[in-house]
């Protein structure tokens, strides 16, 4: 028995293919690792790439593409919208203080596209911001006349 030492069975290699991504094994018949989904073949990788691409355009003209000018009008909304809050939440105890805060509320550009559900389509922009107008002069008049 001496000159013979002990060596443990290792068994036969094994042929299954291991993920480029995360070392999982997969079969050769995958495109895809089950583990972490990357492609394994180059076929699966331009299919993948493709309905990427796809989607990204579907999304993007779905949501429209909004103009600068479109931008800048969300954006004054909110911020006049803030501030005739915060004005209307500063005089509140009078009856002023409503009217300012319908006025700040009706500029927040959401607030806008929840008039479709009433009307069918959303106010336009140039009427929310006359009737927030309306109630701002309002609030104002009653601010100073009470």
């Amino acid at each position: 028995m001496e000159g013979l030492m002990w060596e443990p069975f290792v068994g036969p290699p094994t042929s299954m293919p291991e993920c480029s991504n995360c070392g999982a094994q997969v079969d050769e018949s995958d495109n895809f690792c089950s583990n972490c989904g990357e492609p394994q073949t180059e076929t699966a990788r331009e299919r993948l790439n493709k309905t990427i691409e796809k989607r990204a355009n579907e999304q993007a003209s779905a949501s429209g593409s909004t103009s600068q000018r479109d931008e800048l009008i969300s954006r004054v909304g909110y911020a006049l919208g803030f501030v005739f809050v915060l004005s209307g939440l500063s005089v509140l105890p009078s009856v002023a203080g409503v009217f300012f805060l319908l006025g700040g509320i009706l500029l927040f550009p959401p607030i806008r596209l929840l008039t479709a559900r009433v009307f069918g389509s959303p106010l336009k922009i140039e009427a929310m911001a006359v009737l927030a107008g309306v109630f701002v002069l309002l609030g104002t008049l009653l601010f100073f006349l009470l």
